[in-house]
């Protein structure tokens, strides 16, 4: 039995309201990776809210080692944040499209 069309597009906004709703949450989540000394937070927006060193990592011989290592902290945040707006897009993605 076939759902008429405003039942359907009635659906659709509720579904796009709580999809809304709930990518506002993310936004506001702190994401956080510790990684050998460093610890990074990001926002769900995607914007540092704040870096750490432990300063025994701070050695002025081997500053790649600090890049590199603050490097993939942030990336692994980066992809927490993705993996929770994949989880999201998939909730609210219908079969089909």
């Amino acid at each position: 039995m076939s759902m008429n069309m405003n039942e359907m597009l009635k659906r659709a906004k509720k579904m796009q309201e709580q999809a809304a709703i709930e990518e506002a949450e993310i936004a506001k989540k702190e994401f956080t990776v510790e990684k050998q000394g460093i610890k990074v937070v990001l926002l769900g927006t995607r914007k540092i809210k704040s870096i750490k060193f432990n300063e025994v990592l701070i050695d002025p011989d081997d500053p790649e080692l600090l890049e590199d290592l603050t490097m993939l902290a942030i990336n692994e945040a980066i992809e927490l944040i993705d993996d929770e707006y994949d989880e999201l897009n998939s909730k609210f993605s219908a079969p089909g499209f």
